[in-house]
């Protein structure tokens, strides 16, 4: 009589569930609607410098040198101010930022792009390159490297990077698209 073994993997246990993936957290511009109506509204003003240059070039047809330029300013002058941002969260004694070396040396990245821009801002497409660079790095460093801000402000933050970042890039896309005028050349 031959004998068989039974070769099939036993299981006394009873069947596990299988694990299931915890709910996805929401996307971060979800929580724009959270922002303190103050802080939004300023954020929202501040945006016409990013877009006026542009707009008023497309509406007339025309690439001015000095639109752009003053564009590239208050974008440069935008990252000395998020450095700022960055310096002023990390001081107060209840902050989740503490002073220390990584994230005061993290607010002084976007000035120092800033500084490199107006240094650069005889060759005005490259300084505005630099600017936008500038302005990638301080939202990746914001989101990813140093999370300690509020899910509302991160949104802000992702808003006016992106739309300075469009109004930018339309910009560059100006000097090519339109012939150029100085101002006082449109004046008569």
């Amino acid at each position: 009589m031959s004998k068989y073994y039974h070769t099939s993997p036993c299981c006394f246990k009873k069947k596990q569930k299988q694990a299931q993936l915890p709910a996805r957290s929401p996307s971060t511009i979800t929580y724009l609607s959270d922002s303190p109506k103050p802080a939004l509204y300023l954020t929202l003003a501040g945006l016409i410098p990013f877009v006026a240059p542009p707009f008023i070039m497309v509406m007339t047809k025309t690439y001015i040198p000095v639109l752009a330029f003053t564009q590239m300013a208050y974008g440069a002058s935008f990252l000395s101010f998020l450095g700022g941002v960055r310096w002023g969260f990390a001081l107060p004694e209840s902050s989740p930022a503490k002073p220390d070396y990584l994230n005061l040396a993290n607010s002084m990245a976007p000035v120092v792009f800033s500084w490199f821009a107006f240094l650069i801002s005889e060759r005005l497409h490259e300084a505005i390159v630099t600017v936008v660079i500038g302005l990638g790095i301080a939202l990746h460093t914001e989101l990813f490297l140093l999370p300690h801000y509020p899910n509302w402000f991160k949104a802000l933050r992702i808003v006016t990077t992106l739309v300075a970042f469009f109004s930018f890039i339309i910009t560059l896309l100006l000097k090519h698209t339109y012939p150029e005028k100085r101002l006082t050349d449109l004046a008569k």
